[in-house]
């Protein structure tokens, strides 16, 4: 073998070498943004229960207060965000968490209820009410 198909040969292995690990990189950071959450945007999730839309804001602040009057532990933002984030999350990585809607669903099938102002909520529901009801304040 020449000099020349020599170096074609390593200058071809070069540019695999850099193709792959150009893919690599891509991948990773595209995986990394998809994965990223926007604190700001989760926040504001977190303070919108689906309950919203059905019962209206009026009737989700009662709700939430209703909610404060019955677990004073969870009356502050803060400990209702880390209450909401220790259900949603799974295996406890931050970015395998759980959507807001399965933690409701999981809640309901493991029985995790609570009946505020005669109302039967999953725990996360009467949560994301309480934090409804302080950000309106």
């Amino acid at each position: 073998m020449n000099l020349d198909n020599r170096l074609r040969e390593a200058s071809t292995f070069d540019r695999r070498e850099f193709v792959k690990l150009a893919a690599s990189i891509t991948v990773a950071a595209i995986a990394a943004t998809a994965c990223s959450r926007d604190e700001a945007t989760d926040a504001r999730a977190l303070a919108r229960p689906q309950l919203l839309d059905m019962l209206g804001p009026a009737r989700v602040r009662t709700l939430g207060a209703h909610y404060h009057a019955q677990v004073p532990s969870e009356n502050s933002v803060r400990a209702l965000r880390e209450a909401i984030a220790s259900e949603r999350s799974r295996l406890h990585l931050p970015w395998l968490q759980k959507s807001i809607d399965d933690t409701v669903h999981e809640d309901f099938a493991a029985g995790r209820t609570v009946v505020v102002d005669g109302w039967v909520l999953a725990v996360t529901e009467a949560r994301q009410c309480a934090l409804f009801s302080l950000a309106a304040a």
